[in-house]
């Protein structure tokens, strides 16, 4: 039998509405390290966005590397299998990859290749312990793949890279143990609720992902779901938008052995902070909402969004009063979500290059605020842009 916990989508060092979460990320590291030491699994897969940017902080990599110290002691004898995730730098990971390899750590920040540019599939199959074997395929954009052969077409890539390494890992297992692979990647029909779609990358179809394999660990949807009986995402461990109202948790996969299905079951994690909105359902004024913020729990750990409904805008002062409100509380002010009455909702509708081109600077200015707040400019805000804007306009001619 083959157990291992998958997990994915941590974000460390992702930075709240200025608020720091360290702490919360902190602890969510520890308590994966209690069920490392407390279910002992063979490996444990980290499909991906370790890192909530590219780039990021000496504190968030601190963070990074003493808890899988910590998740490495907690069972010495566990393989643990990290892929490169989209908000990841590949080459970041990949500069510390052996250091990482000499505590059993396996770190795949890019897409091997050989001397001749072609797909290095060996590179990206790891046996644990002849209890499995893992195919862990970082991200990459479907173009980016490395091509099998010299005839493989560039559309076709992404899914012979996929396929041919399942048949690698096939050809490399005469004992028929437990075949698991690791992606990063957005699949067709996915539940993409309380996920922020414009962030999503291109989708690929559940085929692309090839056949042969008894688990798809996969990473980058924050919703933990099933794509199929051997196909899925277990979500993220912490919260990173208020919308992602779901279950947070990692999972722990059990398969007896190549071609059986897998047994799963999850292990919640508790977050320090969590994400509340208030109120959880339909929008009220704002007053209204300022109140229930008032009444809420002067010793509860929180992040709070209000939500709000607006004729036209909301009231001066609006998020000063809101973050007044809680200056005395252990809860954190963040936004407030607007929702603007339906009888004063206008709608843009789609417009042409020429159209553009055609639009005053004040104009496009209205247009954006309308898209992004559902309702008008007001006068003040109008003549203050025109004001900014003359100004910038008299710095150039000088």
């Amino acid at each position: 039998m083959f157990r291992f916990i998958h997990t994915s989508d941590w974000h460390l060092g992702q930075n709240f509405y200025g608020y720091d979460r360290s702490e919360e990320q902190r602890d969510f590291l520890r308590q994966l390290a209690d069920i490392v030491r407390e279910s002992q699994p063979d490996a444990l897969l980290v499909s991906g966005d370790i890192f909530h940017t590219a780039a990021p902080s000496n504190a968030a990599v601190n963070l990074y590397v003493e808890g899988m110290l910590d998740i490495h002691d907690a069972c010495p004898s566990m393989a643990i299998i990290v892929i490169a995730g989209n908000h990841d730098s590949a080459s970041r990971l990949d500069c510390d990859k052996l250091l990482w390899e000499r505590n059993g750590i396996n770190v795949l920040g890019s897409l091997a290749r050989d001397h001749e540019g072609h797909a290095d599939l060996d590179k990206h199959l790891i046996d644990v312990d002849g209890k499995g074997i893992v195919a862990a395929v970082p991200f990459a954009y479907p173009s980016s793949f490395p091509p099998i052969d010299d005839t493989a077409k560039r559309e076709l890539r992404q899914q012979q890279y996929f396929q041919g390494l399942l048949d690698l890992a096939q050809a490399k297992n005469p004992n028929q143990v437990p075949v698991v692979l690791m992606a990063h990647l957005a699949v067709n029909n996915s539940d993409f609720t309380g996920h922020d779609r414009n962030m999503v990358m291109e989708c690929v179809e559940l085929n692309t992902l090839g056949t042969g394999y008894d688990y798809a660990a996969l990473g980058h949807i924050h919703r933990p779901q099933k794509l199929s009986e051997h196909t899925r995402y277990c979500g993220t461990p912490v919260p990173v938008s208020f919308d992602e109202q779901c279950e947070h948790s990692v999972s722990i996969v059990e398969i007896d052995s190549h071609g059986s299905a897998p047994s799963i079951k999850t292990k919640s994690i508790k977050n320090l902070n969590p994400l509340h909105t208030i109120p959880a359902s339909d929008p009220i004024p704002f007053d209204d909402a300022l109140e229930l913020l008032q009444q809420f729990s002067a010793d509860e750990r929180a992040y709070i969004r209000l939500n709000v409904k607006v004729d036209r805008y909301l009231p001066a002062g609006a998020p000063e009063r809101a973050a007044l409100a809680v200056k005395d509380k252990q809860c954190r002010f963040c936004e407030i979500k607007k929702t603007a009455t339906a009888d004063t909702t206008q709608h843009t509708t789609q417009m042409t290059l020429e159209d553009f081109n055609r639009m005053s600077p004040i104009e496009v200015a209205q247009r954006y605020y309308l898209d992004k707040n559902k309702a008008p400019m007001s006068e003040v805000l109008q003549e203050m842009f025109k004001k900014i804007y003359q100004s910038v306009k008299e710095e150039n001619r000088q």
